[in-house]
């Protein structure tokens, strides 16, 4: 993965600038105004892994006329990356060799506490990799810097270049250019050849980018057109081909008495020119088509919306069926929400999100935020431009983004500004209300949890294929009546013919919650909570505050005690209740099956509480686990499961 880049004099990009990426998530995004540098990352990307040529970089201008282009003022573009060791190819000698020098290099980078005179930018590092360290091994992953330089060819490693100590025999003399060029020839394609960088532009033509001989395609595809090809001619054809054309240029020569036919360069077919006729005659011509409604309309005909939405449909389809690959995917998009109708941003961004957890990385630039609160495992870089054309840039973790904002905001660097919040709000909430209104609606449930959601997509597996159900879990009762006030108004207006539901869902808690509640038809706010017959849903302002009720307590009895053993032996206090205590086989919920005192029930709780409440989605991710066989398939009824199921469906 990428983690970070290093930039200097690169377009809008003066001086040195560190730009982090990420720490360990799939899903990068980049956000910020018109021309603060978003897209220039992504491309700066692009010139470092697929282009060749050094020559042609849009550099900075000012840097240009200021002080020149050369020397220690050159311009260079140098990505972070993190590679697992075991990843990297070793068959061969010179990759032995070059993988023994990534080895040098990682633990350079690792610990390196140099300073320069880009002291600022290296200091911005040096935290980014306090934080890399908590989410990678040292022993199990590389840190490598490989960067190029403007109009120079061979390897760059930016502010560091300089300081490299293990080139020569002797660490205390540095190195000089040719020596450092010669000890790491070919090791910058050695590591590039473990990447696929794909970058998708806003101006992409989707016509001429889905054909399938383009470069990015064959990426996707993880095939290379020429070599199927070549499988595709039997040994012999070619040998054949050449043979009878031989025999018919002779009999033509035999007419012609003293004349004759000969190439300038060569008499036969080869390979690669057969290979060459077939992709012209072959696959130049196929274009793709969208199937709707039994017709086949091109690519080039639809919208600029339904081409934007092509687009993500073919890299999610081609990615998340084939996620075992020779070289990592990087799918960089520059804007996916340009010319998409406000309900089809949530579709669009799940699907990229949805990637990022499939050993791929995406990394986004863009202007749509109601993502912001559905990440669960993603970050957010912010880039500002001030009136001074002074850049500033803050990363943001956005793990459990509205749950850590709401808690203890340890996961989160810094705060998001307020106006990437409210846009964050308005945004999700445009797309909620104009999915609703569809003629083909989405529904909804809104919840507290990243637990929740685990559930819900397995349990509502139907209704997330049928009925275009999404969930989205914002992290606290809070949020979730944030949500709602924002939903109101829409809602109940005539103007608007809401099409589909949206459930708002919270646990009970010790406290009693109060909310401007207005019963509708459309747009649901309840309350899981637990009495003598098991677990129901009352209007989150139902007089019933007793007890408080968690979704773990309103789960299936037997799959629950069965999830709970999985983690007995991890926690021996929970192994003692779970063997000593009574089994209610009457039970309609895991709270009432197993007997607890209070003392009891708080070691459960602890347990769910522990680990920073990550607990909860490990459990989860078991219950689920277990829930998919068929053994227990006589657990998955629910009545309060049955009763949301039953609104969606009707």
């Amino acid at each position: 993965m990428i983690s970070s880049i290093f930039l200097r004099h690169f377009k809008i990009y003066k001086g040195i600038n560190f730009i982090p990426l990420s720490e360990g998530c799939g899903f990068s995004s980049l956000i910020g105004e018109n021309g603060a540098g978003k897209s220039s990352i992504l491309e700066a990307l692009d010139y470092a892994i697929n282009r060749k040529n050094n020559s042609d970089w849009p550099v900075n201008n000012e840097a240009k006329y200021d002080g020149g282009l050369s020397g220690t003022n050159i311009p260079f573009i140098a990505p972070i990356l993190v590679l697992k060791k075991d990843s990297l190819k070793k068959s061969k000698k010179e990759e032995v060799e070059n993988y023994e020098k990534a080895l040098k290099l990682s633990n350079f980078l690792w610990d390196t506490k140099i300073k320069t005179k880009s002291a600022a930018a290296l200091d911005d590092f040096y935290k980014h990799r306090d934080e890399l360290k908590q989410n990678f091994s040292e022993e199990e992953y590389l840190l490598l810097i490989i960067g190029k330089k403007y109009n120079e060819t061979g390897i760059f490693f930016g502010s560091y270049h300089n300081y490299i100590d293990f080139v020569t025999d002797n660490p205390a003399i540095k190195p000089t250019e040719e020596e450092i060029q010669k000890y790491f020839k070919g090791f910058y394609e050695y590591i590039i050849s473990h990447y696929s960088y794909i970058y998708i532009p806003v101006e992409t033509d989707v016509h001429t980018y889905t054909k399938l001989e383009t470069q990015d395609m064959q990426k996707l595809m993880d095939k290379n057109i020429q070599i199927e090809i070549e499988n595709a001619i039997k040994p012999g054809t070619l040998k054949q081909i050449n043979k009878d054309l031989d025999n018919f240029v002779k009999e033509i020569e035999s007419i012609l008495e003293i004349y004759e036919y000969k190439g300038h360069f060569k008499n036969s077919l080869t390979m690669p020119d057969l290979v060459s006729k077939i992709i012209e005659a072959y696959f130049s011509i196929k274009i793709l088509n969208r199937k709707v409604d039994g017709k086949r309309i091109p690519v080039s005909e639809l919208s600029s919306g339904e081409k934007r939405k092509a687009l993500i449909d073919i890299a999610y389809s081609f990615l998340l069926n084939n996620s075992d690959r020779e070289s990592n995917i990087i799918l960089a998009i520059d804007e996916p929400e340009v010319s998409l109708h406000i309900s089809s941003c949530y579709s669009q961004f799940e699907k990229l999100i949805d990637l990022g957890k499939y050993n791929h990385q995406v990394i986004i630039s863009t202007h749509w935020y109601g993502y912001l609160p559905i990440v669960t495992n993603g970050s957010a870089t912010s880039i500002k431009k001030n009136v001074k054309n002074e850049i500033t840039i803050d990363y943001f973790n956005l793990f459990n983004y509205r749950e850590t904002i709401t808690q203890s905001r340890k996961h989160i660097k810094g705060i998001l500004p307020v106006d990437y919040n409210i846009k964050s709000y308005n945004d999700l909430v445009q797309s909620i209300v104009f999915s609703v209104i569809q003629d083909n609606p989405y529904n909804w449930i809104i919840c507290e949890g990243v637990s929740e959601k685990i559930y819900f997509e397995e349990i509502f597996k139907e209704e997330l294929e049928k009925k275009n159900l999404r969930i989205l879990p914002l992290g606290s009762f809070k949020e979730v009546r944030k949500v709602y006030y924002y939903l109101q108004s829409p809602i109940k207006d005539p103007d608007y013919n809401v099409k589909g539901k949206i459930i708002c869902l919270i646990d009970t808690d010790n406290e009693r919650v109060e909310v401007d509640f207005q019963k509708s038809k459309s747009l649901y706010f309840d309350r899981l909570i637990n009495n003598q017959d098991g677990t129901i849903l009352v209007d989150v302002n139902s007089n019933q505050t007793s007890p408080a009720t968690e979704i773990e307590e309103c789960l299936n009895p037997i799959l629950f005690y069965q999830t709970l053993m999985e983690f007995s032996e991890e926690n021996q206090n929970l192994k003692s209740i779970l063997i000593k205590s009574e089994l209610n086989l009457d039970a309609n919920n895991s709270y009432q099956f197993i007997d607890l005192r209070e003392s009891e029930r708080k070691i459960i709780k602890d347990f769910f509480d522990d680990n920073e409440g990550y607990n909860k989605i490990r459990f989860a991710k078991k219950y689920i686990e277990l829930f998919k066989l068929e053994f227990f398939k006589d657990c998955r009824d629910m009545k309060w499961i049955n009763e949301l199921k039953k609104r969606i469906n009707n």
